[in-house]
C-alpha cells in the first residue's frame, strides 16, 4: 500500500468522523416561455433580494439577475415597485436597458410600453402617433414577480409556486433603538454554499483577516454545532475570544465575557452575532443573492450598540464603515482565490476534517433544499468541534 492509498484512505476516515450524528400562469400565447430557466427546484422557491430600495431611481430601471434569470426592477406610475423578465415580448431586447416614462417601462428597441403587472399598454408601430384615449387592450405580456419591498431591500420570488407561503426574512433589531444599522453590497465569486461557509467559518479568519479582524492565539476553541431541519447554530465556548482591531474601548470597555454564536438560516442567510453583555453587541446578516452557478450579490445588514452616546456613535459610522469594508474586501479576495483553485480541478473533492463539520452541515441543508425536501432526522442534532484559533 503506497503513502497516497494511505493519505486518501486518511481523509475519507477524518471526512467521516466530520459528519455531524444526532438523533404563474401565462397571460397569453404571445407570452415567452421561461420554463427552461426556472428549474423546477426548491432553490427557485425562495424570496431573494434583488436590490436596495436606495439603488433603485424613480425614472431609471435597475437591472438584476437571480438564479441565472434576468429582471428589470423599476417603480410603476403610482411608485410601487415591480419586476419582469428582462425581454421584451415583441423581439427579445433587454427591458433594462430601456427607460421609465410615465411609470411605465420602454423599450429601447421599438418604444414597446409595459405596466407594473407585465401587461403590454402601447405598441408605437401599432398606434403610430395618434394620442390614445384608453390603454388598448393587447394580448401581450410579459412574467411579472412577486414584489415585497421590506427593511430598505427589494425582494422578488422567481419561482412558479405560492410566494405567500414563504415569509421573507427579516432584518433584526433595524427600528430598535439605540441599535443602528447600515448595508453594504458586494458582489463575490461563488455560490450560496460556498459563501455562506465562508462567513460562518471561524478558523480562516486568523489567516485572511490577520491583525484586522482576528490573530492567532494558538489556543483550542470549542464549540458546538446544532443542526436543525430549517438552521445550522454554531456556539462558540470562549469567553475570552476577541475580534476587532484595537476595537476594546468600543465594544467591550468593562471585560465582559464574549458571547459568539454564527447561524446559517436556510437557504440563503447568515446572522453572526456578538455580544459582550445587554449593552454591547455587533451583528451581521448577510443576504446572499445567487447571480449564477459561479457568482452572487451579497447584501451585508451590519447592526450594532455600544456603551457610548449615540452621537458619538453616529460620529463613528464612517469609521465603522471603511472597517466593515476592509474585512468584506479580504473575503471577496479570498472567495476569488477559492473560485479559481476550484477552476483548476473541476473534478475536486475536498479533504474534511473535524473542523468541517460545520460546511458539512450546511452543504447537507442546501442539498435538502434545492430537492424540496426536509433534512432527515438522522442529520439533525448536537456535535462538538474543536479547532485551534
Amino acid at each position: 500500500m503506497n503513502k497516497r492509498t494511505i493519505a486518501v484512505m486518511a481523509d475519507a476516515q477524518q471526512a467521516e468522523d466530520a459528519e455531524p450524528t444526532c438523533g404563474a400562469a401565462h397571460a397569453c400565447a404571445h407570452e415567452p416561455d421561461t420554463s427552461a430557466q426556472m428549474q423546477a427546484d426548491g432553490l427557485h422557491e425562495q424570496w431573494f433580494v434583488a436590490c436596495a430600495e436606495s439603488e433603485l431611481r424613480r425614472d431609471k430601471p435597475l437591472r438584476a439577475k437571480v438564479l441565472g434569470i434576468g429582471i428589470v426592477v423599476f417603480r410603476d406610475r403610482d411608485g410601487s415597485v415591480a419586476a419582469l423578465i428582462d425581454q421584451c415580448v415583441h423581439r427579445g431586447t433587454r427591458l433594462s436597458a430601456g427607460k421609465v416614462d410615465g411609470g411605465q417601462l420602454v423599450c429601447p428597441y421599438h418604444g414597446w410600453r409595459y405596466d407594473g403587472s407585465g401587461q403590454v399598454v402601447r405598441v408605437p408601430s401599432i398606434d403610430g402617433t395618434r394620442p390614445l384615449t384608453a390603454p388598448r387592450d393587447y394580448p401581450f405580456r410579459q412574467r411579472a414577480l412577486p414584489v415585497q419591498v421590506l427593511d430598505g431591500l427589494v425582494w422578488v420570488y422567481p419561482g412558479n409556486g405560492d410566494a405567500a407561503a414563504r415569509a421573507v426574512f427579516r432584518m433584526p433589531l433595524r427600528d430598535t433603538a439605540p441599535w443602528q444599522s447600515y448595508y453594504m453590497i458586494n458582489t463575490f465569486d461563488g455560490d450560496i454554499g460556498m459563501l455562506a461557509q465562508n462567513f460562518m467559518d471561524v478558523p480562516h479568519t486568523v489567516f485572511v483577516h490577520d491583525g484586522i479582524f482576528r490573530s492567532s492565539r494558538g489556543k483550542p476553541m470549542d464549540t458546538t454545532v446544532t443542526t436543525r431541519p430549517d438552521s445550522v447554530l454554531v456556539t462558540y465556548h470562549d469567553g475570552d475570544d476577541r475580534i476587532g482591531f484595537c476595537f476594546d474601548w468600543l465594544t467591550n470597555p468593562e471585560g465582559v465575557p464574549l458571547a459568539h454564536t454564527d447561524r446559517f438560516i436556510a437557504p440563503n442567510v447568515t446572522r453572526c452575532e456578538y455580544r459582550w453583555g445587554e449593552r454591547s453587541g455587533f451583528l451581521i446578516v448577510s443576504q446572499i443573492t445567487p447571480i449564477d452557478a459561479r457568482s452572487s450579490r451579497v447584501y451585508t445588514y451590519i447592526a450594532y450598540r455600544f456603551r457610548l452616546p449615540r452621537w458619538l456613535l453616529r460620529a463613528l459610522r464612517p469609521l465603522l464603515r471603511l472597517y466593515t469594508r476592509l474585512v468584506i474586501q479580504q473575503d471577496v479576495r479570498i472567495m476569488r482565490a477559492h473560485r479559481e483553485g476550484l477552476d483548476n480541478a473541476p473534478d475536486f473533492r475536498p479533504h474534511n476534517v473535524r473542523a468541517d463539520i460545520v460546511h458539512l452541515s450546511i452543504d447537507r441543508l442546501l442539498d435538502a433544499v434545492k430537492r424540496g425536501e426536509t433534512l432527515p432526522d438522522e442529520h439533525c442534532g448536537e456535535k462538538p468541534m474543536r479547532f485551534e484559533l
